[in-house]
């Protein structure tokens, strides 16, 4: 093939990727802000006045919840409302509430609320989440007269799992902020909980044949002050002891299925097992070489198997979904190979190394199962080996495990890093409480795609939904805990229960900080919002300008902008603030957020780099639109030493955003562009990029933006004043299939006009 055709195929993945900030109309959303965003939602003129004397009434079949409405609005609202159960509801009830066991989508419903009355109807759940929506739309704070914004919702869920976990085992969480948990996983209409309950930390559920499991896999703390046992060396304190009673459990399993949400037990095998193994050490595998180390391995013995058959009955016993979680990661499947029992079981069952043993166990519990007319789930590794017939994926270690699995025709949750680990921070790690992997933020987490674009739509099919999870090693209590998964949380709801096409990430951020005023009165300590306009800024600018303003009513800031943290000596101002100072140097701002409604604080900092720039030197005639690009494919990490490096392909652009698709074919494409900048009218400018993970982009050989920052952890932009001239401009990035479908950069005038690139950027 010649150089020209494979110039003429190149092109073909050039695209045109201009993307703009559409804002809606605020009125309409301060009246309506329910989360996760229905299907159809029209505003309608007029309240609702809500007061004691309306009567709620239901059919037989949602008495249950009308009964939690009722309840919600005494707790919450000091509203004693009457409930009356009808054969057929009449029209003149003020709330009427009835299940219509129509053939829609489970968990269908529709909304209607008028000045004279509210209905709602569904089938299934969805009585149940048409009152979820009643509740977003009411006032967060005890007013009188009570005002419900008038309005008609037809609703349903793209996906019916829509899920977070909850690691009891590294610490343990009472029976009331578990019921806590998923009160507001169940205002946000999430309808799974995950109920991590065994790991090498502890066993925290009752087993009456295996009474040792809690009576001493359940006393983290006590062993952790013996050195005796368990990866401890990862948690923040020594542990906390407990376990729940199987009576416990069924009370939970009620209060859930009350709720509408299903406990999806998990029970880890055949790794992270070292609280069992410490009760029952004949569980351990054993090392034929004699030596002494931590076993977190279960052998795969017959005596192995009948434990854990024995203790998946009593499961059974108590969770009644048709889900049962069986774990299968991080099986440390080498320590087989040292075991006389699985030595003997590979040579009996012609498996040809430790993964056929993962196999073999994952296969042998998975008959069982079914023999109990129960489905397996476990985490992607169980792949390994070959899968379980009938087996659920859920896919944690990125997309790879849940399309292989989609592709094989089985079920998939996905769960994959980075996005759906709640116990990684929330902004800049060294301002946030300590936690694992980088930074994810709400916006990481509701830009998420459960149905990759890599599955046709009969696999994507089998994509059951989403689920975020949470790991507790760093996190040694509840509030710690909400702090951690909310509003992360809000972001999963509305991804897992809206269309793709529903979604509105703009819309989302104002209607999740509408939720503050519910979360106070619910007392959830869910992370602060950030202060909008801290950012990484260079400039050429000799004046520091910018206000700061929060979206929270009765926050105050302190601040400084010598680097140093502001503490209690600097005086507290209420937001918006406004910074105008000079700038002769780079300054640091940092600064210390609080809310009158909450005990948090919210620390952030941004750097102001002062730059300078100059036009281009030469007297530069015969430009040309567009920008040349240089495409390297190779699998070198280093961008200094791609230049020694042949370009594949050398172009020139022409798009009103340049934007260059990877070729996916094991390589980074690396993208190098250069040209110029034309400047018609003397000006402020702002100049920013949509890239997830930034670019590295120059102006005068001056960086604007530095590389693989994460642009929601540590936004970077440039506020330049430009003369009328030319201006060198050159850049570097690695396209992938995330950052193809995100804008490159953008440039806009002072008061905010978005300029098109085919009028600014040239090349010789």
């Amino acid at each position: 093939m010649n150089r020209s055709c494979k110039k003429n195929i190149f092109l073909k993945y050039i695209v045109l990727a201009v993307s703009c900030i559409c804002f809606s109309i605020i009125p309409v959303w301060a009246q309506i802000h329910i989360i996760p965003q229905p299907l159809h939602l029209t505003a309608q003129k007029g309240n609702f006045i809500l007061t004691s004397k309306a009567i709620i009434g239901v059919d037989q079949q949602s008495e249950a919840v009308g009964t939690y409405l009722q309840n919600y609005l005494t707790q919450y609202y000091k509203l004693n409302l009457k409930l009356k159960v009808y054969p057929h509801v009449p029209t003149t009830v003020a709330i009427k509430l009835v299940s219509n066991n129509s053939k829609g989508a489970q968990g269908a419903y529709t909304l209607s609320v008028a000045p004279g009355s509210v209905n709602i109807s569904g089938n299934g759940a969805g009585v149940f989440y048409g009152v979820q929506s009643l509740i977003e739309l009411l006032p967060a704070s005890i007013i009188k007269p009570l005002k419900i914004t008038a309005c008609k919702i037809a609703d349903e869920p793209r996906f019916q799992w829509r899920g977070l976990s909850l690691d009891v085992c590294r610490h343990f969480f009472t029976v009331d902020e578990v019921k806590k948990y998923i009160d507001i996983m169940a205002h946000y209409k999430l309808n799974v909980l995950h109920w991590h309950l065994t790991d090498d930390e502890g066993w925290r559920i009752q087993i009456d044949k295996y009474p040792r499991l809690t009576e001493v896999g359940a006393k983290v703390a006590l062993y952790a002050k013996e050195g005796k046992f368990r990866k401890l060396d990862n948690l923040i304190d020594g542990g906390n002891d407990g376990f729940y009673t199987k009576a416990e459990i069924r009370d939970v399993i009620k209060y859930a299925q009350d709720r509408f949400v299903t406990i999806l037990p998990e029970i880890e095998m055949p790794g992270h097992s070292e609280a069992a193994i410490f009760a029952y050490p004949e569980l351990g595998c054993q090392d034929s070489t004699g030596a002494k180390h931590r076993v977190r391995m279960l052998d795969p013995s017959e005596h192995t198997f009948n434990f854990l058959e024995d203790v998946l009955t009593e499961v059974i016993g108590l969770f009644p979904n048709q889900y049962i979680h069986i774990g299968g990661d991080e099986a440390e499947m080498i320590d087989w190979l040292k075991s006389p029992t699985a030595v003997t079981l590979m040579k009996k069952e012609g498996l040809k190394d430790e993964k056929g043993v993962q196999s073999y166990f994952i296969k042998r519990i998975e008959k069982f199962l079914i023999s109990k007319n129960k489905k397996l789930v476990g985490w992607d590794e169980i792949l390994q080996g070959g899968l379980a017939e009938s087996a659920t994926v859920m896919s944690w270690q990125g997309e790879a495990g849940g399309i292989a699995a989609a592709k094989m025709h089985h079920h998939v949750v996905m769960t994959p890093l980075p996005y759906m680990y709640f116990d990684a921070p929330q902004a800049n790690e060294e301002l946030e409480p300590i936690g694992w992997n980088p930074p994810v933020t709400w916006q990481m987490v509701y830009n998420y795609e459960p149905q990759s674009s890599q599955l046709t739509p009969a696999e994507a099919a089998y994509i059951l939904g989403a689920q975020g999870n949470i790991w507790t090693e760093k996190i040694p209590n509840a509030p710690h805990l909400e702090y951690m998964v909310y509003p992360r949380a809000l972001a999963i709801a509305e991804l897992s229960w809206s269309t793709k096409e529903n979604k509105d990430i703009d819309r989302f951020d104002y209607k999740m900080k509408q939720q503050y005023g519910l979360f106070k009165l619910w007392d959830l300590n869910a992370r602060l919002p950030d202060i909008v306009g801290v950012d990484h800024i260079a400039t050429n600018k000799e004046q520091f300008k910018t206000t700061l303003k929060y979206p929270l009513l009765g926050a105050r800031l302190r601040y400084t902008l010598d680097g140093k943290m502001p503490d209690d000596k600097i005086q507290s101002v209420p937001f918006p603030v406004t910074i105008n100072v000079p700038l002769r140097e780079s300054l640091t701002l940092k600064t210390y957020t609080t809310w009158t409604l909450n005990s948090q604080h919210i620390m952030q900092t941004a750097n102001i780099r002062r730059i300078n720039i100059n036009a281009a030197k030469e007297n530069i005639t015969n430009l040309k639109p567009g920008l040349s690009y240089k495409l390297i494919k190779t699998k070198e990490i280093n961008y200094a030493k791609l230049d020694t490096i042949t370009p594949a392909i050398t172009a020139v652009i022409n798009t009103a955003n340049p934007m260059v698709l990877p070729v996916t074919d094991g390589d980074i494409t690396w993208v190098k562009m250069n040209g110029f900048i034309k400047i018609d009218q003397e000006g402020d400018y702002e100049f920013t990029s949509g890239f997830e993970l930034s670019p590295a982009l120059f102006i005068d050989n001056e960086p604007l933006m530095i590389k693989d920052k994460n642009t929601y952890v540590e936004p970077q932009k440039a506020i330049l004043h430009l003369k009328k001239d030319i201006y060198e401009f050159s850049g570097y990035y690695s396209a992938d299939d995330a950052n193809s479908k995100q804008t490159l950069f953008q440039l806009k005038t002072a008061d905010g006009k978005l300029l098109d690139p085919q009028t600014y950027l040239f090349h010789l």
